[in-house]
């Protein structure tokens, strides 16, 4: 089969600077000498997409699912051959956005274990979440985890609310009183045991090298766009591109 060329579809907007950030580290992440050496992305940014949170902690709150399907749909029929979405509480859909178009979506889980796979087994034995209560209740890092091998440490109720207020600060612009939170919430963490983290919202790249003082962290924006990197640089044809995804 032949090759089809590659364009990597970015659902985002979820928020506006989670989607820039996720593209500035596929560009750094990026070995290359000219523009062509880049990995072409397609990126479709709507911040009006309904919160995703409080649609997984309030069944009568209004769904960003029929927007996610709906732009997922645009990015395939616009020609993309793989959709990647850098929100982490927007995967409490995945299953139902995946079943809307014909192209993979890449599962930002699957990414962020990869990169934990290259830690020390002593590092990542017992990885914490820092996330939205939305994306803590999803579950599905607990159960990807589980799967791995590794046991995992949910926030307690005063680690969520710190973390939680963090990830909307940051989305108001005001990071330096997320650092504060977030340094808080991690502190708290390693003191029950957390040999690592997880920063399972995009949001949280923005304070990464805060929390990096307190323990050691896996990026779930930085493992997407790696994964991503590994993709666009991967000779492989359609069928394979799962495989790709996770090429070392």
């Amino acid at each position: 089969m032949a090759t089809q060329p590659k364009l990597i579809g970015v659902l985002g907007g979820m928020g506006p600077a989670a989607t820039a950030e996720f593209m500035q580290q596929v560009i750094g992440n990026t070995v290359a000498e000219t523009d062509q050496g880049h990995v072409p992305m397609l990126v479709f940014s709507d911040p009006s997409i309904p919160d995703r949170s409080t649609a997984i902690l309030d069944v009568n709150a209004l769904s960003p699912l029929p927007a996610l399907r709906d732009y997922a749909q645009r990015l395939e029929r616009a020609g993309s051959t793989v959709i990647v979405i850098p929100c982490n509480t927007a995967h409490h859909f995945y299953a139902l956005i995946s079943a809307a178009v014909g192209i993979p979506v890449l599962h930002i889980a699957d990414a962020v274990i990869r990169n934990l796979e290259d830690m020390p087994d002593g590092v990542s034995r017992n990885v914490a979440v820092m996330a939205t209560a939305g994306t803590v209740a999803s579950g599905f890092y607990q159960t990807y985890l589980d799967a791995s091998g590794r046991a995992c440490l949910i926030p307690d109720r005063i680690e969520q609310a710190l973390i939680s207020h963090a990830i909307y600060e940051i989305k108001a612009s005001r990071v330096t009183v997320a650092v504060l939170m977030v340094v808080a919430a991690a502190r708290l963490l390693r003191l029950r045991g957390a040999t690592c983290v997880i920063l399972g919202c995009t949001e949280l790249a923005s304070v990464r090298q805060a929390v990096e003082e307190e323990l050691p962290v896996v990026d779930s924006t930085q493992a997407l766009a790696l994964a991503c990197v590994r993709y666009g640089m991967a000779q492989v044809t359609i069928p394979n591109v799962i495989q790709a995804l996770s090429l070392a």
